[in-house]
């Protein structure tokens, strides 16, 4: 008998059953099929083995490095002589910053001079490189050695050039305008490296563009310094009464267009 009337209450007659702990959830099987079915079923994800498996890729790390060097090497220039970085560029296209460039006595042993003909080297020879690669025309399996050769023969062509110019302003005594013209063969050295080190950056590590945009825009490059280096090293001559017009064509045609042309001509026998 309840003492209280507010907590005592009737139990309703209705009930019949008393809930056990067997028709509960717990120990049941449960029955509906969403419950049942697996996330992680009816995907693409395939197992192939149930074991680690080691990835090799075909990429070639050498390439990584040495483009590791280089931008070290522009990194350098940049943060040490970004003044002088600027001079140069802006001084191969006009010639009153070449000018001061000569005043300055910006020579070819000067160190930012050294590091910046480096930086051509390897980043020509990487285009040079990637570009043999890409249209199988290597010349052994070595990629090592082939990429020095390179490197080796960039260095002879245009020390060899520089050498040439100063030698023919000694023999038809035009030194002052041989040594402008070397001074404009050795700042399209130095632009040439730096327009061509983003170019190799984007050849190797950009695998969503087509490596032709890379390639003709190396192209692009190459022929536009080049026809600025002609032209200035023509209006050289021009400006001279000590250079002979005939001379300086002459010139112009056999150590600066045909060696270009032959080379073009060589590039595409190979890739046929």
């Amino acid at each position: 008998m309840c003492r209280n009337p507010y907590l005592c209450c009737d139990l309703p007659t209705q009930v019949k059953h008393i809930i056990t702990p067997s028709d509960s959830l717990i120990g049941s099987t449960v029955s509906d099929s969403s419950l049942t079915t697996s996330l992680f079923e009816g995907h693409l994800l395939n197992k192939k083995s149930d074991s680690p498996q080691l990835h090799i890729t075909n990429f070639d790390f050498g390439v990584a490095a040495v483009l590791l060097f280089a931008f070290i090497l522009f990194v350098w220039l940049y943060t040490n002589n970004s003044k002088r970085l600027n001079q140069i560029v802006k001084a191969f296209y006009i010639n009153r910053f070449s000018n001061q460039l000569g005043r300055d006595e910006i020579t070819f042993g000067n160190r930012v001079s050294i590091f910046l003909s480096a930086l051509f080297i390897i980043s020509f020879s990487l285009f040079i490189y990637q570009l043999a690669n890409y249209y199988g025309i290597q010349t052994n399996n070595n990629g090592v050695i082939f990429f020095t050769q390179l490197l080796l023969i960039i260095s002879a062509i245009y020390g060899i050039k520089i050498l040439l110019v100063r030698f023919f302003g000694f023999i038809f005594q035009s030194q002052k305008e041989s040594g402008e013209y070397s001074m404009m063969i050795f700042l399209f050295c130095n632009v040439l490296g730096l327009f061509f080190l983003p170019i190799v950056v984007c050849m190797t590590f950009v695998k969503d563009v087509s490596p032709l945009i890379f390639i003709y825009s190396g192209y692009c490059v190459f022929a536009l310094l080049l026809f600025i280096r002609v032209l200035r090293g023509f209006l050289i001559g021009l400006n001279s009464i000590r250079v002979s017009k005939f001379y300086l064509f002459l010139y112009l045609c056999t150590l600066e267009i045909l060696p270009f042309v032959i080379m073009v001509k060589l590039f595409m026998i190979n890739i046929k």
